[in-house]
């Protein structure tokens, strides 16, 4: 269901100054140089840069959040967040310009209203302060006519939207069907096939299987469209090998790093940790006992192993529990000794030796360690003439020959595993070029430096019968028993129909009792249950798996008793869930009628343009 027209714009308010403040800042103006203003319309409304990036931040923002942390925009590509971020706007504008030409406006004093009750730019005494409104804007990049005219607009959106969806509720038959629907019952049995269940195994395919399977499934076996790509490479290691390297330098370097070449014995360490002496001794008689074990005790005070866990630590980590505690064996529990929580027992669970590494045994990894960062900054040494080569008019051929660079050609598409495709800088540039491109340096991420040029744009094509044969080995398998399950599934579901009982297969059928169709059955893909749930009584079919199939068997089919099985909290959310879908498809259509009259126009070279410059 639609929000009311004041939740929205509050949202958007929040929404619009946390991801202005923390990412917007310094974006526009700076990185697209002037060069992109716009990167579309939709009717009358202009979709601004600016804007398309704060919409693409938003995205990525949601996007980290989901995944654990911060994703680049290489990653934001893979996913598609560029499209959702694009469509959101296209959108709005297209809710902006439906506004504008039915004449739906807010007023000023709307706006105000609005503006007096935001927080941030409210002062101690919790009245509005204009010092931090004009500073929390100036600090997101805004003016204050830019950020009245986004709050003014997304009020209208939503006054537009709320008088689309709001009242439409579903049809009281629809919700009753729907109940009965998620209420029903079935007894099923369930049959899984796999490879151990054919009477031979999978042949070992011949050429002439694969090259037979490669003909019919050519389409399989294609390779995208890709980039034939030169480029030019300066890497440290390739230079490292040439670099002196003074061995007082290396002891220096040695001493600093000591305790990565010096380390004493650790063991790994669990401490249950108890309020006095007594209750640990106490403990640890229970212990000696064979009474309980040290899982007990942790599970006893409402602990698991990860709080007791302390890792690996060394003796003097322990302070004075240390002697005892590196006097144990592993598995051994500990008397009670007086730590830094209280009196506790220690338990040792794994030992590390002590390593001692001598500068003549680190001396090798130390010379590496030290040519190559002294190779990174005699790379940087050279970009800025390597920069000026490049300005001139210097071909990569040129570059190669000139300096210590060494060319190189590849054929690359997404996915592609080359040794160069380890640099997300190159992966960038590479699905960004074009061949107007002039070739610019690009710093890599371990020093190294890169420039490339675009040859040649190669059609989608079919691998060829040697590169494809891994895959082909493979899928040829997979076909080969998919087709082989299923025909045994086919002789156990005929016979059955024939008459036969399904005990008489001799096969184990699992029963399930009752089960409804959200029921989630161990090892078992959610197929088979729909499946299931669209067949009659007493009727068999069969479900491919990964690499198994299930042949299934309805059993015994009840109708849901809607009144006294399905609570009236989920009625009502379910009543809920109704509405809002039908709501959402209502909006939707008018969304597609509407954007279809304004006409929506994509300038991709801009947005191309704001996706080089994006960061």
């Amino acid at each position: 269901m639609a929000r009311n027209s004041s939740s929205l714009s509050r949202t958007f308010v929040w929404l619009l100054l946390a991801l202005l403040i923390l990412g917007l800042a310094g974006f526009g103006a700076t990185n697209l140089g002037g060069r992109v203003n716009k990167i579309g319309k939709v009717g009358e409304s202009d979709i601004l840069a600016t804007q398309y990036v704060r919409a693409l931040q938003n995205e990525m923002r949601a996007a980290s959040v989901q995944f654990g942390s911060p994703i680049t925009f290489e990653q934001a590509q893979l996913f598609g967040i560029q499209q959702q971020a694009l469509s959101r706007l296209v959108s709005e504008k297209t809710l902006d310009n439906e506004t504008h030409r039915i004449g739906i406006s807010v007023g000023d004093e709307t706006v105000r209203d609005q503006v007096l009750k935001i927080g941030a730019f409210q002062g101690i005494d919790g009245s509005f302060d204009r010092d931090a409104y004009s500073f929390s804007l100036e600090n997101a990049g805004l003016n204050e006519a830019e950020f009245e005219a986004e709050l003014r607009n997304e009020t209208a959106r939503s006054l537009l939207q709320k008088a689309i969806v709001s009242g439409n509720i579903m049809p009281i038959i629809y919700l009753t069907k729907t109940l009965e629907y998620l209420s029903e019952k079935r007894t099923i049995e369930i049959l899984k096939l796999t490879e151990n269940d054919l009477k031979s195994a999978i042949a070992i395919p011949t050429d002439t299987d694969l090259r037979t399977f490669y003909d019919v499934n050519i389409e399989d076996f294609s390779l995208p469209e890709s980039k034939a790509i030169t480029y030019v490479i300066l890497t440290p290691d390739m230079i490292s090998g040439e670099i002196q390297v003074d061995i007082n330098e290396l002891l220096l370097i040695y001493e600093e790093q000591i305790e990565n070449y010096m380390k004493p014995e650790r063991r790994l360490v669990e401490r249950l940790s108890f309020l006095d002496s007594a209750a640990a001794i106490e403990a640890k008689k229970l212990l000696t006992s064979n009474a309980t074990d040290f899982e007990t005790l942790v599970d006893e005070r409402g602990l698991n192993l990860d709080d007791v866990d302390i890792g690996y630590v060394t003796q003097a980590e322990l302070g004075l529990a240390g002697a005892e505690v590196f006097n144990l064996k592993i598995g051994e529990v500990s008397a009670p000794i007086e730590s830094d929580l209280g009196p506790a027992l220690f338990r040792v669970n794994g030992i590390l030796p002590a390593e001692e590494i001598t500068f003549e045994e680190a001396s090798k990894e130390l010379k590496i360690q030290l040519a190559t960062e002294k190779a990174v900054r005699v790379i940087e040494s050279e970009i800025v003439r390597i920069e000026d080569l490049l300005a001139a008019g210097a071909t990569l051929e040129e570059l190669s020959e000139e300096t210590d660079m060494t060319i190189k050609n590849v054929v690359y598409y997404q996915g592609v595993e080359i040794d160069v495709s380890d640099y997300s800088s190159f992966r960038q540039a590479a699905n960004t070029i074009s061949k107007s491109d002039f070739p610019e340096l690009i710093n890599l991420s371990d020093g190294s430096i890169l420039a490339m040029r675009l040859d040649e744009i190669i059609p989608e094509r079919p691998k060829d019968f040697e590169t494809a044969r891994q895959d082909l080995e493979q899928a040829w398998k997979d076909d080969t028993l998919t087709k082989a399950l299923a025909l045994n599934a086919d002789h156990k579901i005929e016979a059955v129909k024939a008459g036969e009982s399904l005990e008489s297969l001799g096969d184990s059928f699992q029963t399930y009792s009752d089960v409804r169709r959200d029921v989630n059955l161990p090892e078992t893909p959610t197929a088979v249950i729909s499946r299931a749930f669209e067949l009659k009584l007493e009727d068999l079919d069969k479900v491919p798996g990964s690499s198994e199939i299930y042949v299934i068997y309805v059993k015994d089919i009840k109708s849901g008793d809607v009144e006294t099985e399905i609570a009236e909290s989920i009625k009502t959310q379910i009543s809920q869930q109704l509405n809002q879908s039908l709501s959402n498809d209502i909006f939707q259509i008018y969304m597609n009628q509407v954007q279809k009259r304004a006409s929506v126009l994509i300038d991709e070279r801009s947005l191309n343009a704001v996706h080089n410059n994006f960061q």
